[in-house]
């Protein structure tokens, strides 16, 4: 028999469920309301701090999300197919009109959650029902006219100028043969323009009474659309301007057009619906012609359409218009915003609307040119903001927005592709892929998938051009909550049985992505499905919500020094009275939780910074929903030394309790319990004089540490450490280390026997701080007797007052009883 010693060197990696010769020392069998820190050590998690109540009328089934707008205003959103309600974090609920109406955020099937998604962009928060289909609107460009136009681009001598309607000639002017200067008005374009039309000489043709020498007479064959019953009487309407002519048919019945110009086509065109070149598009025009460009013969996608118009309002006819792009005839343009995602706006005063967002309309192309965006007849899975665009994730596509316009969906031209279009982009692999999440990662977009990852990437201007998608990596993921970004990682969640995994995707500096399982050694730790997470980069902790066990949150801490993980652990946290969790939410190291007790709503913070204390204290009181009165209206009964306070709430349905906060003027010392004699709904009675002194009201909550079976470890030849399991360990005792601790307790239970229970409360005979009526926070070690083999006695940590403590490490001696002799 040999006596020997060990230590644990720490308690900061939280539960293991690997067998117990594979844990680490510093990993434990349970923990629930202790906090794993690299700077403190095992300490108790933070306590939560009343800020409002948030009333009953939430529903059982509700989405919530947080707005960061700035550092001065911050919401919490509460929706459901009942309604939006709206609170800043001081609890003040804030005006939400809907003059829309609820109806989007209706779905079918009983979801715990339901299934919306939503994201802030500065004022504007977009929420997405991930079961409606978006489609397009009835809105339409109007139907293309039964119309032509005539454009006479050049006048010749000797040519003629016909018209065909219909395969007849309508109209035929033929232009003299120009043996006189004096017959150059003859060829002008706007003569044979009102020739063709009207037949009209426009005072150009004389006789030869009016001019003896007879150069202005000439021989013509001619006659006009007038002449030929192409008029208004007859259901025509013809209007000339100047080298244009323009023809409808009233009533829309359509016709054929063509033109003969004696020069090969190059001095008069008839345009009827489509022409060849924009070059051949006249300078004047009827206002609200459409003409489809066609451009190569040989493909479909440089065709557009343009109308005419003035270029601007108080131009008359003898301005030149402008052919401007346009849709094509008879396509929809709008979007149906009763099906696209909607907005909840901040306004100016402080209230808050839900409505219909106003989505920019198709301005050009055709469903060749411009297709409609993927998402048209399908649901809006995701939304994401990244690098000036706001973008939707719908089927395998990501669709952004034009750059810095996140109303609109359309390209501006069909005529060429622009930086700042619309881009819509698929991940393509072998099977299907639909999107699911999207998290703005570096310069990058990562994209998550049922089975795969992608990475959304462009140049340093993100544009149609140079974006691309590739696949990284091929792990599966769960799509009920949306992934978390924090430092330089993203968490996301791994349905996995009746348990789920987180993993944590990294991307290294030669641009290798990989996902670790940061759930590894508790595979059964995290019950049921995962709705909700967040994470906080100022202190390198996720908390995740899980619909099996609604009621807890639980907590990974870990710590990065590097490049290599120094901490990885688990623990669960619980509060008292809490029936379910209802949004959880970092703002820099505060923890923002929305609890519902007993079917009401609380908004309670929890800060989760290291070494943070009490305001006029050296510690922070550890009392959950905990609220401060300050100035308390006392009534002081001298003889019974009893104070009578008024209060707003009534704690008599809660195993509350009173710590003073701290006074001014030292009546009494900050951290002392007092009893609380009775209670009611609007008061509450404690023993002494508290004239003067700020009060802790709260409910006081248990942290427990459960340690693994302590073994004797060694150096491994491998590297790392192991256990020698044989042989006898008989533990004697063992000493833990604290600081800044003012209480916790040590229960031993060995096999089959009585609970042992030890306590300390760091005070130390002789110690001059040591002092009645003051809470002492000391350093120091805390030793007591085990007497039991390794392998069949319980160690727990024990903490259910409201002081706080702080175990560093463990020492332990033993006698160990070797049976045989190592090699």
């Amino acid at each position: 028999m040999a006596k020997v010693s060990g230590s644990v060197p720490n308690f900061a990696n939280g539960v293991s469920q690997q067998a117990m010769a594979l844990r680490l020392a510093s990993q434990g069998e349970f923990q629930v309301n202790a906090y794993s820190t690299v700077v403190d050590g095992l300490k108790k998690r933070p306590p939560t701090q009343r800020i409002e109540t948030l009333g009953n009328s939430l529903g059982t089934a509700v989405h919530a999300h947080m707005i960061n707008r700035d550092a001065s205003e911050r919401y919490e959103v509460i929706m459901s197919p009942s309604g939006i309600r709206v609170f800043d974090l001081i609890g003040d609920e804030k005006v939400v009109t809907s003059p829309d109406g609820y109806t989007y955020l209706n779905y079918s099937g009983g979801a715990s959650r339901p299934p919306y998604r939503s994201i802030t962009v500065g004022d504007y928060t977009f929420v997405t029902n991930m079961t409606k289909k978006v489609a397009m609107a009835s809105t339409t460009e109007p139907e293309a006219k039964s119309e032509a136009i005539i454009n006479v681009m050049a006048g010749n001598y000797g040519k003629d100028y016909k018209i065909m309607l219909n395969g007849a000639v309508v109209a035929w002017y033929r232009t003299p043969d120009g043996t006189s200067a004096n017959q150059s008005p003859a060829v002008d374009t706007a003569f044979i323009s009102r020739r063709l039309a009207t037949g009209e000489a426009v005072d150009l043709l004389t006789t030869v009474n009016d001019k003896p020498n007879g150069d202005w007479v000439w021989k013509t064959t001619d006659t006009s659309l007038a002449a030929n019953g192409i008029t208004a009487e007859n259901g025509w309407t013809v209007k000339v301007s100047r080298g244009t002519i323009y023809i409808k048919k009233n009533d829309g019945t359509p016709f054929s057009i063509g033109v003969e110009d004696g020069y090969n086509g190059h001095a008069m065109k008839a345009i009827k619906e489509h022409v060849q070149d924009f070059a051949d598009l006249p300078a004047y025009c009827e206002e609200g012609v459409v003409v489809k460009v066609s451009g190569s013969v040989t493909t479909k996608f440089d065709d557009y359409y343009v109308k005419f118009g003035k270029q601007s309002p108080s131009d008359d006819a003898s301005t030149p218009g402008v052919w401007r792009e346009v849709p094509a005839p008879g396509i929809k343009t709008s979007f149906d915003p009763a099906t696209m995602p909607h907005i909840l706006v901040r306004n100016a005063d402080g209230t808050f609307t839900f409505k219909r967002a106003t989505w920019a309309s198709r301005v050009a192309g055709d469903l060749v040119t411009i297709p409609e965006p993927s998402f048209v007849g399908l649901t809006v899975n995701e939304m994401v903001f990244f690098k000036n665009r706001l973008g939707f994730l719908s089927g395998e596509n990501v669709i952004l927005t034009c750059a810095g316009e996140f109303f609109d969906f359309w390209r501006g031209t069909a005529t060429t592709l622009l930086d700042d279009d619309p881009i819509d982009v698929a991940a393509t692999e072998n099977g299907v892929s639909v999107l699911r999440a999207a998290e703005a990662f570096n310069d990058r977009l990562v994209l998550f998938a049922d089975q795969k990852q992608f990475t959304f990437m462009g140049n340093e201007l993100l544009t149609p051009k140079t974006a691309s998608i590739r696949a990284t990596t091929s792990f599966a993921m769960s799509s009920l909550t949306r992934p978390v970004a924090t430092g330089s990682s993203i968490f996301f969640p791994v349905a996995r049985g009746q348990f789920s995994m987180i993993r944590e995707y990294r991307i290294d500096e030669n641009g290798i992505a990989d996902a670790e399982d940061v759930t590894g050694h508790v595979p059964q730790y995290v019950p049921g499905a995962v709705v909700k997470m967040a994470a906080s980069t100022h202190e390198d902790i996720l908390v995740v919500l899980t619909d099996a066990e609604p009621a807890a949150i639980y907590v990974y801490k870990y710590y990065w020094v590097n490049g290599q993980k120094l901490q990885s652990s688990w623990s669960k946290w619980t509060f008292p009275g809490v029936t379910r969790v209802i949004d959880i939410g970092f703002v820099s190291s505060q923890l923002f939780i929305v609890f519902d007790r007993g079917g009401e709503a609380f908004l309670e913070c929890m800060d989760v910074q290291p070494g943070g204390i009490d305001v006029n204290q050296k510690f922070v009181t550890h009392l959950d929903r905990r609220f401060v009165i300050n100035n308390p209206s006392v009534e002081y009964d001298a003889y019974l030394d009893r104070s009578y306070i008024p209060m707003e709430l009534n704690i008599t349905l809660d195993n509350y309790v009173c710590v003073t906060a701290g006074s001014v003027e030292k009546k009494m010392e900050p951290g002392l319990a007092l009893q609380i004699v009775e209670s009611g709904a609007d008061f509450v009675v404690v023993q002494g004089d508290v004239r003067g002194v700020p009060l802790y009201f709260g409910i006081p909550y248990e942290m427990r540490y459960t340690l693994s079976t302590i073994y004797i470890r060694q150096q491994s030849q491998g590297g790392g450490t192991s256990v020698i399991s044989e042989g006898r360990l008989q533990l004697l005792q063992i000493l833990f280390q604290f600081s800044k601790t003012a209480y916790f307790s040590v229960e031993v239970t060995p096999l089959a026997q009585d609970k042992r229970t030890y306590f300390t409360n760091g005070r130390m005979m002789g110690d001059p701080e040591n002092r009645v009526d003051r809470i002492h926070l000391s350093d120091g070690s805390f030793r007591l007797p085990i007497l039991c083999r390794n392998d069949r006695v319980k160690i727990e940590l024990v903490n259910d007052s409201y002081l706080p403590c702080s175990i560093l490490s463990a020492e332990w001696i033993a006698n160990y009883v070797r049976k045989t002799q190592r090699l």
